[in-house]
């Protein structure tokens, strides 16, 4: 897996900030001094960001390093990161981000139409798979439809304020209106369950997936139609900030087609996502 140093390098800067008070500074002011920090905070999430050993890695802290390369080569502009804080919650991520000013949030936070009316997103990083998932005791269904039966006396958990609290609510709605649905507050308090119970499954994200079998945890996959929670994860901000606009003119199609895109991919995420990847 390729790691990149920026601690070492002194492109991050480490901060014990509240989230009340996160305030970073702004494109515009970055750009007329040639030189400035954007703040961040992050939610821990699996192959895309994580600090492992004092070091940040995944996909988003590389691809920040390619726009870090980019702002200089294009606008002239020395550019560090200050990560304020990790986020433990996700809804609290989300808010952290929201009430803020000019930080971005760093994690796989899916583009909503409900979300753009209080965030601002920069153009996708990553196409979003998501999967059913139990332990590996559960009996395999193939269909939605199977769950209210198959499942009888299952309980769903989910992470509270993803995309997939909508989704499995339409699911109950739909296939299973007895279901019981356990909100939780992050990825590894979904998977630590699956692993120690028979009688839940979920819905969660390919990379939350792959980090269960990267640790090779007791849990099943179910290869249930799921195309309509297949979403896009970008970079987040609060609303009309402008770093939004230089983000838009780095992170192109061309970029997530380049060699450089794919082993940045491969290299935190195994050569086998890449063909899922759009």
């Amino acid at each position: 897996m390729r790691t990149t140093i920026f601690i070492i390098l002194g492109l991050f800067i480490f901060s014990n900030a509240e989230a009340q008070n996160l305030k970073g500074e702004s494109w515009q002011q970055v750009k007329s001094k040639g030189a400035g920090t954007l703040s961040a905070i992050y939610y821990s999430t699996p192959g895309l960001v994580y600090k492992e050993g004092g070091i940040m890695k995944g996909v988003c802290i590389d691809i920040m390093e390619e726009f870090r390369k980019f702002v200089k080569e294009k606008h002239g502009v020395n550019l560090k990161y200050k990560f304020l804080k990790q986020e433990q919650v996700f809804s609290k991520f989300i808010d952290g981000v929201k009430t803020s000013e000019n930080v971005m949030g760093v994690c796989n936070t899916s583009i909503t139409s409900d979300r753009k009316k209080f965030l601002g997103f920069s153009p996708p990083y990553m196409n979003n798979p998501s999967v059913l998932l139990s332990n590996s005791e559960a009996p395999i269904i193939k269909d939605l439809n199977e769950l209210s039966t198959t499942f009888a006396d299952y309980k769903a958990i989910i992470i509270k304020g993803s995309t997939h609290e909508k989704f499995i609510n339409k699911i109950k709605d739909q296939y299973y209106p007895s279901l019981t649905i356990e909100l939780v507050n992050s990825g590894v308090e979904v998977t630590n369950k699956l692993k120690s119970s028979t009688s839940y499954f979920t819905l969660i994200d390919f990379t939350e997936y792959y980090d269960a079998v990267k640790r090779h945890l007791d849990i099943k996959r179910h290869n249930v139609p799921l195309e309509e929670l297949e979403d896009q994860l970008g970079f987040i901000f609060p609303k009309n900030s402008d770093w939004v606009t230089v983000w838009n003119e780095f992170l192109t199609p061309e970029f997530k087609t380049s060699v450089t895109y794919k082993k940045i991919v491969a290299d935190n995420l195994g050569t086998s996502f890449v063909n899922l990847i759009k």
